[in-house]
């Protein structure tokens, strides 16, 4: 059975013959469909004077997953900085396209490739185990990653930025120099430190940098920042946790006029003088909430290292009874040890934060707390097989590093586009079900369902009735 199908693109209406035919192998009937011509109107009569080309069926892709991703890289603008700065695009954006849909082992991507659109959109990718890691090994280049930071930086971020920093280990049983043996909430063991800078307003990672593992943080702080200076980021401000303070790293920042926000650590000897003096904190004046939680806050203008800054003491209620539960509990089973556990028991649910300028109470901990935007990215890179890393040199390791920064990039890109409807994973979840056929000569996106209509419609992307090839 066939009948006529017009398809209009632009002014004109094309015209096909389409046919209903049974397929042995899927047991089912398939769409074939040979071009008449061109009419001037819909039901109008047709030219027949180009040569008919029947359309075969070739195979049927996932289309919308891969299709969102490489739509979206190209208008923020990431495509053109890809191009700008690598030979081999292709091969990154199908690999980023691979780790966000999938996440899983490097060698199964050829497999992957085989059933996804990407094949199509990045053509001259080449996925063989071989071929990635030799890409691998080129990204972890010195200059290929100075040349990439520096345009990348020059794009998105040119006027002066407040940042947020953080790092995470990498646990790693590879023979490299930056495989050292370090102390994390995990323990004591052999580790990559990775450091990650992320812009606070936009949220997207700014720079990373591949430490030793048994290079404390604190002592990774103001080689950063004289790096990120060198590739052309102007930093205004700079929120990070305890294991960055120390007194050369905030005078540092204080010469270079950078504000900051920093928890201080418990061991300093300020600490205890600041939360003494924090007598009458537990009154309603000092009552501050955030979110579901109501802390006390007492703000006191100090003089650290020479400088003036704000000490803010904070006191969380919550936190205290749990403190003094573990405390006390852990005292009545080891009732040998030497500990003054009433002594100890006046500092249980504080911590201080440390601001160069003052803020409002109730700006505190929200701008603090902006560092859970790393947590959550360093959270996506680990589910999608950061850990543990399984490259044997220093340069690799680099280069897998970088390729796991640019699919965050795209990540936090259309997150940032989705907002609260659904979250990527989600999203490319849903996109992952709209497929397409492809003909020799066209590639056919099958109609659009309510779901992955809301998700296209909020990532910006106009999905067409046919692609070429």
């Amino acid at each position: 059975m066939a009948f006529t199908r017009y398809k209009q693109r632009g002014q004109k209406w094309y015209v096909y013959q389409v046919s209903n035919v049974w397929d042995k192998t899927l047991k089912k009937y398939k769409q074939t469909s040979i071009y008449l011509g061109v009419a001037n109107e819909k039901g109008g009569t047709y030219s027949k004077e180009r040569q008919q080309v029947q359309q075969i069926e070739r195979e049927i892709l996932d289309f919308g997953d891969s299709f969102a991703i490489a739509k979206n890289a190209e208008a923020s603008g990431f495509l053109r900085v890809l191009k700008e700065c690598f030979d081999d695009v292709d091969s990154i954006m199908s690999l980023i396209c691979y780790q966000l849909t999938n996440g899983a082992a490097m060698y199964n991507c050829q497999d992957w490739v085989e059933g996804n659109i990407a094949n199509k959109l990045f053509p001259n990718a080449k996925l063989k185990s071989q071929s990635i890691s030799n890409l691998i090994k080129n990204l972890g280049k010195e200059e290929v990653q100075r040349k990439f930071f520096k345009r990348y930086i020059e794009t998105f971020f040119q006027d002066k930025h407040g940042i947020l920093i953080d790092g995470t280990a990498l646990p790693s049983a590879v023979n490299s120099s930056l495989n050292a043996w370090g102390y994390d909430t995990a323990g004591i063991q052999k580790k990559i430190n990775c450091l990650m800078l992320v812009d606070k307003v936009s949220k997207l990672p700014i720079f990373f940098r591949a430490v030793p593992g048994d290079i404390p943080d604190v002592s990774t702080l103001k080689h950063t920042f004289n790096e990120i200076a060198r590739l052309g980021l102007t930093t205004e401000a700079a929120i990070f946790d305890a294991g960055y303070f120390s007194q050369n790293n905030i005078e540092y920042l204080c010469q270079q006029k950078v504000n900051f926000i920093s928890r201080m650590p418990k061991s300093r000897s300020v600490f205890k003088d600041l939360v003494s003096n924090a007598k009458n904190i537990e009154t309603s004046s000092h009552a501050v909430q955030y979110g579901k939680r109501i802390v006390f806050i007492d703000s006191q203008d100090i003089n650290l290292y020479g400088y003036k800054m704000v000490a803010h003491v904070i006191l969380d209620p919550e936190k205290k009874a749990k403190d003094v539960k573990l405390l006390l509990l852990d005292s009545l089973a080891n009732p040998d040890e030497e500990k003054d556990v009433d002594e100890a028991m006046r500092y249980c649910g504080f911590f201080i934060l440390i601001s160069k300028q003052e803020l409002n109470k109730a700006e505190v901990l929200p701008n603090y707390y902006m560092r859970q935007s790393i947590e959550q990215i360093f959270g996506f890179a680990k589910i999608n097989n950061l850990l543990p890393l399984r490259v044997h040199s220093d340069q690799s390791i680099s280069g897998y590093l970088l390729l796991v920064f640019l699919s965050i990039i795209v990540f936090i890109q259309m997150r940032q586009k989705l907002e609260d409807k659904t979250t990527v994973e989600q999203a490319l979840l849903v996109l992952r079900n709209l497929k397409a056929k492809v003909y020799d000569q066209q590639i056919i996106p099958q109609e659009l369902t309510k779901k992955t209509k809301v998700i296209f419609d909020s990532l910006g992307v106009t999905v067409p009735t046919l692609l070429g090839i």
